[in-house]
């Protein structure tokens, strides 16, 4: 019976170590890709700006409920001390 307890208990710490080693591993790597393109000193085409589609629209309508998300919170002011 303790035999069988300390080769779990080996086995258990072996399997945590193997899993541990995999996780630094997966975490050392760099997420997502490298954008070949723009890892030189200038940008593919020589022009400084972004392509169309990744630009804003500046004329653009904006919604309702993203106006309010953007309004700034405006409280009373705390009075000193408390309910005067």
């Amino acid at each position: 019976m303790i035999r069988k307890l300390a080769l779990l208990a080996g086995a258990g710490f072996l399997a945590k170590k193997l899993f541990d080693r995999s996780r630094e591993d997966k975490a050392a790597s760099s997420p997502g890709h490298r954008p070949t393109d723009l890892s030189g000193d200038r940008h593919p085409d020589g022009s400084s700006r972004a392509d169309e589609h990744f630009r804003p629209d500046p004329t653009a309508t904006v919604s309702a409920s993203d106006r309010e998300s953007l309004r700034p919170v405006t409280m009373p002011a705390p009075h000193d001390p408390p309910g005067v």
